[in-house]
């Protein structure tokens, strides 16, 4: 073990770094032909911008050492029939398969028991080998700390032994073989193990270097065989984080640019969708899982996601839309209707991968560049005569005769622009929605728009005098919190305005009683961004949540065993809650979350627990979890702990696909609450004693506004 992994380790050992909060601020981009032809002139113009946004990343103390820099393009094929002539075989002019793979440097033993399992898999399924080859790089381009932990680099040459698999289903298979062979790998512990690419239609040149050196570093990059259609380039900037020659980008299928912030939360709710997926187009859907390898960064997880969508069938234009979605409102009078209608759709597949932004992609179908909903990472392209996109975070990557431009932009939150490789035409952010709104247009009658049958003319208040003064006292809510945090935001429609980095005690010091919502902190991005309101800027951000049973992604033709539900906003009211609960009648579950004196709080958890995973096996599709039934004898558990404990319990046993968590406490007095219960877990959320107080204050006149 080299000083730099020894450093790292020790690191890791005593918690002060986590490869789990790994996290990225990138420059990131695409160059393509509009015509489908492949050429030398894509490749170098690929090289030339990566090395123009060399400022996008950081650099070592030794002045060498960067966050990482690639570049993913097209086989060359008659550069590699070459290869495979020297190695003493005859090539049929079948698709050529190429892994990139990166071994353990330091161990001769190890890197053999890579190699074997790589071959093992190969040859179990019918793939020919035609060798191993080691690939020719100069390390003199390299800093101290790169080339200390410098992987040995090298490329595995095959072929299928018939040649009626190709294309898609090639690329599939080859998936599949890649998640067999990783598995075996953390199986066997074989550390330093990582495969780059491993396909017969792309590779992915990359490194711990600076972005200028990737063609010095690289020989191959400057043969003038090296020719594609696309190259997808991208810079590394790590923050607060380790770089290392793995985590450098591009991924198998995006290049990503931002960070994303509901990255925890996407990651469990993708070991839910894995008890349900299921596909005919693969040998055995367990190889597929995990589906988010252990110790992926938020953009290699975002890829093993994007990839996996593209693999089974949803071109990346779709993926994008699935992962990644534009923000819109019923509302809106500016997106056209059957626009709304995929978005609807969509967004009610699968939880977005929310946070800053931009990415280039391509499942060599495809090859695009797309924003995010906020658009808060800068997109621009340049469309000239010569038949080329330009597009990445920068203007003047390459430098343009400006008579030759037919178009240029910048995209706009949401937005895409890309090209269908072998019909080598540009599709505009318009053009792509209409394609995919007119392929799946059929899909929407699964939706139920919850809002119009929970309609209510009256509100319902609960809970008044004497017994409101009670609860507001159990659950710890003070004349403070009723001033300075509830009226407020009732008085002006707006949550309390503060500073990011507030100077409130930590919780776990306070000498008072604080809410474990208190225990809890945003997990901030790592760079400034603007304050977003989400009912103000309807355009770029919605609250609109979905439940129901969770269907298979990877089949939208089985996407869900019943209806999907959505509503505008998960906060429902009093009235609102109870036409809820009738709604769904017995399909739903009332579980009490307060526990007596003669119980302990484990027990009691414990009893939710068992009762919650009796509810999902027996069919129940609606969890509500209370504590509406406190009393002098009853007290209530901190819903934000039971409505963890529910989550993780039914995940752990395969059933949290089958039902939603519903909430209803008198502990949600504001945002940060509200975002908690829901980050671990909950589905809608009913602050009735919050509403409750609110009544009071206005009965009180309290509200000079009213």
């Amino acid at each position: 073990m080299n000083n730099y992994d020894k450093n790292l380790k020790l690191l890791e050992d005593n918690y002060i770094y986590s490869k789990n909060m790994e996290h990225d601020a990138c420059g990131v981009g695409l160059v393509a032909s509009t015509e489908g032809k492949k050429s030398r002139k894509i490749v170098e113009y690929g090289i030339e911008a990566l090395k123009a946004v060399w400022h996008r990343g950081a650099v070592d103390a030794d002045g060498k050492t960067g966050d990482g820099a690639g570049i993913h393009i097209e086989i060359p094929y008659d550069f590699f029939v070459e290869k495979i002539e020297t190695k003493g075989h005859n090539h049929d002019h079948s698709e050529i398969c190429i892994g990139m793979i990166f071994l353990p440097r330091d161990n001769f033993n190890v890197q053999e028991d890579c190699k074997t399992i790589v071959e093992k898999e190969l040859t179990k399924s019918n793939f020919k080998i035609y060798g191993w080859r080691q690939v020719p790089i100069n390390t003199k381009v390299l800093g101290e700390k790169a080339n200390s932990n410098r992987p040995e680099i090298t490329q595995v040459l095959f072929k299928y032994n018939y040649k009626n698999l190709v294309d898609k289903d090639l690329e599939r298979k080859l998936y599949e073989i890649r998640r067999k062979i990783e598995k075996e790998a953390i199986k066997n512990n074989l550390k330093d193990f990582y495969i780059c690419s491993l396909s017969a239609k792309s590779i992915i040149y990359k490194g711990m270097f600076l972005a200028e050196a990737l063609s010095d570093f690289y020989i191959d990059l400057k043969d003038e065989r090296f020719i594609s259609r696309y190259a997808i380039f991208h810079q590394r900037f790590s923050t607060n984080t380790f770089p290392s020659w793995d985590l450098a980008q591009p991924f198998r299928a995006i290049a990503h640019n931002g960070e994303i912030n509901t990255f925890k939360g996407n990651c469990n709710w993708m070991k839910v969708h894995e008890n349900e997926i299921a596909s005919l187009l693969f040998e055995d859907i367990e190889n597929l899982k995990p589906v988010i390898q252990p110790g992926a960064s938020d953009s290699a997880a975002l890829d093993n996601v994007f990839e996996l969508l593209n693999i089974s069938g949803q071109p990346a234009p779709l993926a994008k839309l699935m992962l990644i979605p534009d923000a819109w409102s019923k509302k809106s009078k500016i997106l056209p209707r059957e626009h709304q209608r995929l978005f609807n759709f969509l967004n009610s597949t699968m939880e977005p991968w929310d946070g800053p932004a931009a990415i280039a992609a391509t499942d060599n179908e495809w090859a695009i560049v797309a924003n995010d909903r906020n658009g808060l990472r800068p997109l621009r392209y340049t469309i000239t005569k010569d038949k080329l996109l330009f597009a990445g975070s920068e203007t003047g990557m390459i430098d343009l005769d400006e008579k030759k431009i037919i178009s240029k932009g910048k995209l706009g939150p949401g937005e895409i622009i890309g090209i269908r490789i072998n019909k080598g035409k540009v599709f505009n952010n318009s053009e792509i929605k209409n394609y995919l709104a007119k392929e799946f247009k059929n899909f929407n009658n699964q939706i139920v728009d919850l809002d119009k049958k929970i309609i209510i003319n009256k509100e319902k208040f609960i809970f008044s005098g004497s017994e409101l003064r009670k609860r507001q006292h159990a659950f710890g809510i003070t004349i403070e919190d009723l001033e300075l945090i509830l009226h407020p935001m009732a008085e002006d429609a707006k949550e309390a305005v503060g500073s990011m980095g507030d100077d409130t005690p930590l919780a776990v010091l306070s000498d008072h009683y604080r809410p474990l919502y208190h225990f809890f902190r945003q997990n901030f991005s790592q760079v400034t961004n603007p304050p977003i309101d989400s009912l103000r800027e309807n355009k770029v951000m919605s609250l609109k949540t979905r439940f129901g049973n969770l269907g298979n992604i990877l089949d939208f033709d089985k996407l869900t065993k019943d209806n999907i539900y959505v509503l505008e906003s998960p906060i429902l009211s009093n009235s609102q809650f109870e036409k809820f609960v009738n709604f769904f009648g017995k399909n739903s579950k009332i579980i009490d979350c307060t526990f007596t004196h003669d119980q302990s709080l484990q027990e009691s958890l414990d009893n939710i627990l068992k009762e919650s995973e009796i509810a999902a096996r027996q069919g129940t599709t609606q969890l509500i979890l209370t504590d509406k039934t406190i009393s002098e004898e009853k007290i209530a558990i901190p819903m934000l702990l039971c409505v963890g404990a529910i989550n993780n319990h039914l995940i752990k046993n395969k059933l949290r696909g089958y039902v939603s968590i519903n909430v209803q406490t008198g502990e949600a007095l504001d945002t940060h609450s509200f975002a908690t219960l829901l980050g671990v877990g909950a589905t809608t959320v009913n602050p009735y004693l919050a509403l409750d107080s609110l009544r009071q204050r206005y009965e009180k006149k309290t509200f000079w506004k009213f």
